[in-house]
């Protein structure tokens, strides 16, 4: 009797899922690359980012796609965005909406500014440039 094949990590399984995908709908390569480079820093942002903030928004890209597709492909991406969820042990109350809904995420866009543009722009320029960050990361 063969062996079973090793138990894949979450997320292993996602990239194995967002492979499958690439090969069947080429034309979401791009989007797909994203979730990728997302989903790459989840693991080793857990350990920092205490809020899941990450792979809270990986989920939520996940369940709205920004490429259209089949039901079956659909229904790839929600399981991926479930095995994510699992894995972080999240509820589906904590999942935004959209990637960058949840709370406190303009407060932690300003703050990284303001640090990275010290001295360079005062306060209400810097409010203008997250106003500005935070719309695109809407999008």
């Amino acid at each position: 009797m063969a062996s079973p094949p090793p138990r894949m990590s979450p997320t292993q399984e996602l990239i194995a899922r967002l492979m499958r995908i690439v090969r069947v709908c080429p034309e979401a390569a791009n989007e797909v690359l994203e979730l990728m480079f997302l989903v790459s820093q989840i693991e080793a942002s857990t350990t920092i980012d205490r809020d899941y903030r990450d792979a809270r928004r990986v989920i939520s890209r996940l369940r709205a796609p920004l490429w259209d597709m089949g039901p079956s492909d659909r229904g790839t991406l929600l399981k991926a965005a479930e095995t994510i969820r699992r894995a972080c042990d999240l509820a589906d109350t904590d999942i935004p909406s959209t990637p960058f809904a949840d709370l406190g995420e303009r407060e932690r866009v300003e703050q990284a500014l303001a640090k990275a543009l010290a001295g360079q722009l005062d306060a209400a320029q810097i409010a203008r440039v997250t106003g500005a960050v935070a719309a695109a990361l809407q999008h």
